[in-house]
């Protein structure tokens, strides 16, 4: 049984201003006093450091709708050139954003911070200590909260365990890691966030659109052998609701939390599901990608091997239950590629060639 699901599809692992209303979904604090029960709504001040690209970018964008939907405001610092990047996504939707306050600077340039007093930062941007340290050291001792998005790529892969848990060893080299333990020496209210494979509306990488590329096109999908590997794709709706479970948490406070599905998916898995939404049927080819003769950055977009991670601590600490899945969700992001003009563009599939060459 575990092998037909692995091969088939999926498998379940473990200060506001005064202008602006506060809506219901703000978040309330209650404390009995007496018989009398007092309640206080919380809204706090929140700064979303966010970067210029990749696969993170559109995270600030969905948190921020998250957290003024609860009632807080806003502010995003973007990196980046805001005439190069306002057409693209998903800093073309920032106009959507009402009540948000958005700059365009260098987060870690300490003259573009915006100035005012915030209760919570999100660090969506930095890497490394050279672009997290100016943000980190602007904010010590004046926030209620901290928040580090790193990556669960910095996770130490040992072969044995495929679903990574917090507390498993992080790579050294990491300039993740160096974050994070900066901000444990510093003493900082701090929690982290570590995402994996991120889908959904308004992104800037590729996810499913890799394999859509393919199977829309009649074309084979080349797939790593075995093709079982499980990965967690997870919608950034849920990443999002994660984040937002910060403000007002001190469970979350000098916390690291996995954010991902609490699904996998095999990578036949992927391919089978795109196209059974698709209409169409599944074309596969295995390969070996220590024989196909590829440049890096080129290829498979995901690693070759198993990508997922436990999510019961966050469950547990935050409340937090995702509401999509890959499988729920994958037919409205094939009829969302469709709509999106890129079936009328054309597609460098040298890459392909050389990996079905391969298994040749």
């Amino acid at each position: 049984m575990a092998g037909s699901m692995l091969q088939g599809y999926q498998l379940r692992s473990g200060s506001f201003t005064s202008a602006r209303p506060v809506p219901s979904q703000a978040r309330l604090t209650v404390a009995r006093q007496g018989r009398s029960l007092c309640t206080e709504v919380r809204a706090d001040n929140v700064l979303i450091a966010n970067t210029k690209g990749g696969g993170h970018a559109f995270i600030g964008l969905h948190l921020a709708k998250q957290l003024l939907d609860n009632g807080h405001s806003v502010t995003i610092l973007n990196d980046g050139d805001e005439s190069r990047s306002k057409g693209k996504a998903p800093f073309s939707q920032y106009d959507s954003l009402q009540g948000a306050k958005i700059h365009w600077g260098s987060p870690s340039d300490s003259s573009a911070i915006p100035s005012g007093d915030f209760d919570v930062v999100y660090d969506n941007n930095g890497k490394d200590m050279e672009a997290c340290k100016p943000l980190i050291d602007a904010f010590k001792g004046k926030v209620s909260h901290y928040v580090f998005v790193a990556s669960a790529g910095a996770y130490v892969p040992d072969g044995i365990h495929a679903g990574l848990k917090e507390g498993d060893k992080r790579k050294e080299s990491a300039g993740h890691v160096a974050v994070e333990q900066y901000l444990q020496s510093e003493g900082l209210p701090y929690t982290i966030f570590q995402p994996l494979y991120i889908y959904g509306p308004h992104t800037g990488k590729d996810c499913e659109q890799w394999f859509l590329d393919r199977i829309l096109r009649d074309r084979p999908v080349p797939i790593p052998a075995p093709g079982i590997q499980l990965v967690a794709l997870s919608h950034v709706e849920d990443v999002a609701a994660m984040l937002a479970k910060v403000p007002g948490n001190k469970a979350a406070i000098g916390q690291q939390y996995n954010i991902c599905s609490d699904r996998c998916i095999s990578f036949d898995g992927i391919v089978k599901a795109a196209a059974s939404a698709a209409g169409q049927e599944a074309d596969i080819v295995h390969y070996d990608p220590k024989k196909a003769d590829l440049k890096k950055g080129e290829g498979f977009p995901f690693r070759t091997s198993h990508f997922f991670a436990q999510v019961e601590k966050a469950k547990a600490d935050l409340g937090w239950q995702p509401q999509h899945d890959f499988l729920s969700d994958i037919k409205q992001l094939v009829e969302e590629y469709k709509s999106s003009g890129r079936l009328d563009k054309q597609m460098d599939f040298s890459a392909d060639d050389k990996c079905i060459a391969s298994a040749k």
